[in-house]
Formats: C-alpha cells, sequence, structure tokens
C-alpha cells in the first residue's frame, strides 16, 4: 500500500507494474465496485438463467492488480477485498450460484492521506483513513511524502523534461526482457527457507509481538499480527526470487525485516 501526498508520483508507479506484471490489471476505486473486484452473478438472457462473471481479481489470478485512489472507494466495495487478500479465494452465493473461485492475486494499492496531503504535526498512523482490517492484510505500507530537496527536485525535472525531449522515454531495461524476468522468475523459482532465514524471522517476530508498548488505553496494542509473520515470508521468498535463487539466505529475511 502506498500512501502519499499528491505529485509523487503513485499512479505513474501503479500504471508501470500493471503492464511489467504477466496478467496485470489497473483499476481506479471510485470507478471500481466490489463486484467488478472480485465476482458477480448475472442474469443471462441466452442461457435464460443466471451466469458467473469474473472480476479483476479473478481475472488477475497469479497476477497483479494495481488499485488507484484506494480511500476513494465505497467501504461497502472495500470490503469485497478482504477475502480475496487473506483467503486467496472469492467466494460466491447469489441466486443459485454457489461458488468459490481462486484469486491468488497480488495488490498494490495507492491512497491519500484523511486531509489530501500529510499534516506534519499529526501522526502518519492517524491520517492513514482506512479501516485496520484492510490495513492489516497489506504486507507493506510505504509512505510517501513531498518534501522539498534540491538535488532531488532537480533529478526529477531533468528526468521529466528529458521525456519532452527528442530522445524520450530512456529504459535502462527494455520493457520486454523486464516482464520476461518477472515471469520466468515467478514461473521457474519456488525458493525454499533455510534454516538460518528460519531463525532470523522468527527472532524478530517474537521480539516484535513481546516489546513493550507505551499506550494510553488500558488494552496493550499488539505491534504485529500472523498475518506479517506471512508478509515476512512472502518478502524473503520474493528477494530469493530476484535473484533467481531456489534457497532463501539469512541476507534475504534481513531484506524483508528491513523493509
Amino acid at each position: 500500500l502506498l500512501v502519499g501526498d499528491p505529485g509523487v508520483a503513485k499512479s505513474v508507479t501503479l500504471n508501470f507494474m500493471a503492464e511489467i506484471s504477466p496478467k496485470g490489471r489497473y483499476v481506479v476505486g471510485k470507478s471500481a465496485s466490489g463486484a467488478g473486484l472480485t465476482a458477480t452473478v448475472v442474469r443471462d438472457e441466452y442461457l435464460r438463467g443466471w451466469s458467473l462473471e469474473a472480476g479483476a481479481m479473478v481475472l488477475a489470478n497469479k497476477g497483479l492488480v494495481c488499485i488507484d485512489e484506494l480511500e476513494k472507494m465505497d467501504p461497502n466495495d472495500r470490503s469485497a477485498m478482504h477475502e480475496a487478500m487473506e483467503q486467496q479465494t472469492i467466494t460466491v452465493s447469489k441466486a443459485n450460484v454457489q461458488a468459490t473461485l481462486r484469486a491468488e492475486t497480488s495488490v498494490l494499492a495507492a491512497a491519500n492521506p484523511k486531509f489530501g496531503r500529510f499534516d506534519p504535526y499529526q501522526s502518519i498512523a492517524q491520517q492513514i483513513d482506512l479501516p485496520p482490517t484492510l490495513i492489516n492484510r497489506f504486507d507493506v505500507i510505504f509512505t510517501l511524502r513531498d518534501l522539498p530537496d534540491k538535488a532531488k527536485d532537480e533529478m526529477i525535472a531533468e528526468h521529466v523534461l528529458h521525456e519532452h525531449t527528442k530522445e524520450g522515454e530512456i529504459m535502462r531495461i527494455p520493457r520486454e526482457i523486464f516482464r520476461k524476468y518477472v515471469a520466468y522468475a515467478k514461473q521457474r523459482v519456488k525458493p525454499e527457507l533455510s534454516d538460518e532465514a528460519v531463525d532470523t524471522i522468527k527472532k524478530f517476530y517474537v521480539d516484535l509481538r513481546n516489546k513493550p508498548v507505551a499506550s494510553e488505553s488500558a488494552v496493550r496494542p499488539i505491534p504485529i499480527s500472523a498475518r506479517q509473520l506471512q508478509a515476512l515470508i512472502r518478502m524473503s521468498e520474493a528477494s530469493a526470487k530476484l535473484r533467481l535463487s531456489n534457497v532463501v539466505s539469512k541476507l534475504d529475511a534481513l531484506e524483508a525485516i528491513e523493509l
């Protein structure tokens, strides 16, 4: 989940990822319904009965769905994603149609903070206007701040202006080769955790869960849940896939912990 100020290229990133990913799809929050994301049952006049139509998360099974403007989605439509992001299935029970569809889909979403942009005087957690049940299902949350920085601003200006010159877009890695690389890594590389990686992740998870947390409420908040343990495993495996390695090393586990 990318949460950031306007103009930090969230939509551009999502569009690029949808193009690069095998079976990638790009949807925008306001114009996406719960049925459009998951599945819907429609009356089929031709068959004279009910038929099942798959949504973006089912169509992108084993691929990636990029959801822009997540905070502008209707809360009821947003709740349709919960099952897909947790169980990796979508269950439909409408009319006389009962079905379970596979949705082993990665979700890359972008949202703006509560007031459109980050307020420097409030904590970031208070400004992410999404229900905790949904936030908890994301493996990583990146906050993108639009802060003036002369060196960085010069690089961005140079890059954007270069796009409008004769040479045009320069890609360090051609898009097609990048797509093939991602597809190859997904299909051929199935990494397994090494003992060092298991010990590293286990120690981090147990230590973080049992850390003392300062809180005004009587109930002590829990820093992370078992879902984040799954997230650490997924990110460690992804780091190994990038290297086309069949073993998740300790370095891959440390990379996941760092993220």
